[in-house]
């Protein structure tokens, strides 16, 4: 499984996208993986949203990871469930979705932290945010790439950047030793989200290359 482009979902109604919209164009853009980042919709619509989106990522051979809800991810058999530090613990998720699902955690770079966090189960590690963002308000100051080594030191999980990133950027983090970055606004909110997916794909290409 690869999170090296993991594109994660936004509704931007002033801009005709819903969540569907999005994973669609990052997938023909290249990206590796999608999260369903769904919010204040009833658990229908979002099912609805989820199904689509699955057949879709199934399609391209990438996986699809459901943020928050347990719930939808069962329905939708998407391939993992991405938790935040106040969501369902990773035990109980790992309970409700067996062990096959990946389970993906959201931290704030505390080292003490993400070693927990790794025996208690978790697939990957999503740290940040790395450089300064918009898209949540976590009123956090930016840790800036060099955290991501600290922590990809201390675990033999992925870790994935998020954050602020885009093609400029993202260079940075994979050099630091991230595994994969993750986008919102670099692809949700951009002209050309196919574009800018595939402009995100080659960077991350070259950063790859660039550290082998």
């Amino acid at each position: 499984m690869d999170l090296g482009l993991y594109v994660i979902t936004a509704s931007i109604p002033e801009l005709g996208r819903d969540h569907y919209d999005v994973a669609a164009a990052a997938v023909e853009g290249g990206a590796t993986a999608i999260q369903l980042r769904i919010k204040r919709r009833s658990m229908g619509q979002a099912l609805k949203i989820a199904y689509a989106i699955h057949e879709l990522t199934q399609e391209a051979g990438i996986p699809l990871f459901i943020n928050d809800h347990v719930g939808i991810a069962m329905a939708s058999k998407a391939e993992g469930l991405h938790i935040g530090p106040d969501d369902i613990s990773l035990q109980s998720a790992r309970r409700m979705l067996g062990r096959s699902a990946v389970l993906g955690r959201s931290t704030a770079g505390k080292l003490e932290e993400v070693v927990k966090v790794e025996k208690e189960g978790a697939g990957y590690i999503a740290v940040g945010p790395v450089y300064q963002t918009t898209t949540k308000r976590t009123g956090k100051d930016p840790l800036g790439p060099e955290a991501l080594g600290k922590v990809k030191a201390l675990v033999k999980i992925p870790v994935v950047a998020i954050g602020g990133i885009n093609a400029g950027n993202l260079g940075a983090c994979i050099e630091a030793g991230a595994d994969g970055v993750a986008v919102i606004s670099a692809v949700s909110s951009a002209d050309d989200m196919v574009a800018a997916t595939s402009e995100l794909r080659r960077a991350l290409d070259n950063a790859r290359s660039a550290v082998k």
